[in-house]
């Protein structure tokens, strides 16, 4: 949630005076720039596009020169933003709003050209939502996907957020893919299943569960107040959670975390106990807390981390093992795993966006 332009126009005066010492700097500034335009182009490469529709407009040519970053999507918007078949409030990173020609993009007299979504399942694309990009913050850095306030038309139809629902397509392997202009620039997998109570009597005949990365990531979060945070994903899958109450379909559900340090006990979730989370039916939701040191009062700051490897063992009251998170630190940081690593990823349109405070972790299996 919470990286600097370099302009090209700067670089080329400082070559004016420093023209050989400079050549090399010049260079890779252009490469980082390349590497910028080229993940637009991976989507080609992704299996089951297909030929625009009649309302599928093609798009604004964006100036991609912008940013040296590679466009994507935060992975805690990503998660929190697929949701009971909706798609959006998702946040974009580094995605211009200018195009090649110079002309601010006008988000409302373009906005069918501007930011979408393709809708895929089973690799057979379905349809197409467009956003608002009305909302930017971080400096122009990040761009909310949001679903516009007004209906807008598609292929002649007039469209708006309610025409989003999966019950309408069927469970099945989803992905998404997003649009910034003409180029798609990130693509987002998950799965959608229906349950189908066997209970003639039931309150609820079925439920509608989605299933992928909510299952098998957690991050540590640098919060604002310098606090470090744990955060995971619970759902649960039960038609009638309490037996005597058919309307509650909450369900308690009491979690802890232990944190060991080269395999020594170092930290536990702050408080006297466990938590207790109100798990929702069918609906993912993220759980958080903050830790304190085994041997000290006060809760533990993320400047307090010093180099090591740590492991979380997460008990989850009903599951039969803890789950298993690992991450390392070095030079008093996180080390990002390497799909968050932009350095390291090799598929700009799956990297794991965390920004600079998000730390993201791959369940032990």
């Amino acid at each position: 949630m919470k990286l600097c332009k370099i302009p090209l126009v700067a670089i080329a005066v400082c070559c004016f005076n420093m023209a050989d010492a400079q050549i090399g700097k010049l260079s890779k500034a252009a490469n980082t720039v390349s590497t910028a335009k080229k993940v637009v182009k991976a989507g080609e490469k992704i299996k089951g596009d297909s030929p625009r529709k009649k309302g599928d407009s093609q798009g604004l040519k964006l100036d991609w020169t912008t940013f040296k970053q590679t466009p994507a999507i935060t992975f805690n918007s990503l998660l929190y933003g697929t949701s009971n078949g909706r798609f959006d409030n998702y946040t974009g990173t580094f995605i211009p709003h200018k195009t090649a020609s110079g002309k601010q993009v006008d988000v409302v007299s373009d906005q069918s050209e501007f930011l979408k979504i393709k809708v895929f399942k089973d690799d057979q694309y379905i349809n197409y939502f467009e956003y608002e990009g009305d909302q930017v913050f971080d400096d122009g850095k990040k761009t909310k996907f949001n679903t516009p306030k007004n209906r807008y038309q598609r292929d002649g139809e007039w469209v708006g957020w309610a025409d989003m629902d999966w019950k309408l397509w069927g469970p099945g392997n989803y992905r998404l893919d997003f649009y910034a202009g003409d180029k798609m620039f990130y693509a987002f997998d998950f799965e959608v299943h229906k349950l189908t109570n066997t209970d003639p009597y039931a309150a609820t005949s079925e439920l509608w569960v989605t299933r992928g990365p909510w299952n098998n990531f957690a991050f540590m979060n640098r919060a604002d107040t310098g606090n470090l945070l744990f955060g995971f994903y619970m759902t649960h899958e039960e038609f009638q959670p309490d037996k005597s109450n058919s309307r509650k379909t909450n369900k308690s559900v009491k979690w802890s975390v232990k944190m060991s340090k080269d395999g020594k006990p170092y930290a536990q979730n702050y408080g006297t106990g466990p938590n207790v989370a109100q798990v929702r039916q069918a609906e993912w939701q993220e759980e958080k807390c903050a830790f304190k040191l085994v041997d000290k009062p006060g809760e533990l700051k993320y400047d307090q981390l010093t180099d090591g490897a740590y492991k979380l063992e997460v008990s989850v009251e009903g599951e039969a093992k803890p789950r298993i998170y690992k991450f390392n630190v070095k030079d008093k940081a996180i080390v990002q795993i390497p799909e968050q690593d932009r350095t390291k990823n090799t598929d700009p349109t799956r990297l794991i966006e965390g920004w600079n405070d998000f730390f993201w972790m791959k369940l032990e299996k």
